[in-house]
């Protein structure tokens, strides 16, 4: 099935760029990013927003810089004094881009955004930022919107709006009892509707590679198919751990080419090393196939 969890399957990693800091603008390039994220929101201040905004749509009009990789453009919240302006700005440029929309709370502020900017745009996708306690209630509504073709769990403006923690004693995953429910919720609706799906790797000791590379592990192993990167230096640990590795891509073909083949036989099922593979077994096998770039 074509969709935009398939479309988004060689995204790994996501770098936040500041645009008008020329020590990490510089470095795009060479960053071993799959995808990278121009930030208007919290990377820009409220004196540069206009700057920021400008060097975007200047940038978007020629890609050579970005090597070929996916673009994100963060915009800021339509309650904000900049957002409505951002979007205006967006509206015409580049087609093939993805918007990341943050702090959204509602069906209808969605289809708001997708108003100004999806009309007539097919190469275009909403990229919502799940990051309040109401966006979490409204979740349905909000991955099931046309146009979304992905999900952020912004944990710490999360904790902050519900009055959580973010954190577990440790400072090495999220605090499991005021976290865990909205990060299993958004990587099963982001299932549920064919979406890719995305966490962070910022935790307060991020220095700690160690810690990040067991902080990551823990949005694969809950379903999320991406990462953002806090610092470039997080961005090998990110496309190592989200990756499937070579034991998997084997197993997923051994099944994938016995499913295939009882089919063409006639089965409505394969048998494996003794196991049932049925159709959603094929599924999985095939999207981690995408995923590792072998389809």
């Amino acid at each position: 099935m074509n969709t935009a969890r398939t479309r988004f399957a060689g995204m790994r990693s996501l770098l936040e760029v500041p645009v008008l800091n020329e020590k990490f603008w510089s470095k795009v390039p060479t960053a071993n990013a799959s995808t990278i994220m121009l930030d208007l929101e919290d990377s820009a201040t409220p004196d540069n927003k206009e700057a920021v905004r400008a060097k975007i749509i200047d940038v978007l009009k020629d890609r050579s810089y970005f090597g070929g990789r996916g673009i994100v453009v963060r915009v800021n919240n339509l309650a904000t004094p900049w957002g409505r302006d951002d979007l205006a700005a967006l509206a015409d440029a580049d087609d093939d881009i993805v918007i990341c929309y943050p702090k959204v709370s509602s069906g209808d502020e969605i289809r708001e955004v997708a108003r100004i900017l999806l009309a007539g745009r097919p190469n275009r996708g909403l990229y919502p930022m799940i990051e309040t306690a109401r966006a979490v209630i409204e979740l349905d509504q909000i991955a099931n919107f046309e146009g979304v073709v992905g999900l952020h769990f912004g944990y710490v403006d999360y904790a902050a709006d519900v009055g959580s923690r973010p954190f577990n004693d440790a400072g090495d995953d999220l605090h499991p009892a005021s976290a865990g429910y909205a990060r299993t919720k958004i990587a099963v609706a982001a299932a549920a509707y064919g979406l890719f799906c995305t966490g962070g790797s910022m935790i307060p000791d991020y220095r700690d590679l160690a810690k990040v590379e067991s902080f990551i592990k823990g949005w694969a192993d809950v379903g999320y198919t991406a990462c953002i990167g806090l610092s470039p230096a997080h961005l090998d640990i990110i496309n190592r751990v989200m990756s499937p590795n070579d034991a998997e891509v084997a197993a997923a073909s051994e099944l994938c080419a016995a499913y295939e083949q009882a089919v063409a036989a006639g089965a409505p099922a394969a048998v494996l090393n003794g196991k049932v593979i049925t159709n959603p077994d094929y599924r999985v096998a095939s999207l981690l196939l995408a995923r590792a770039g072998k389809v």
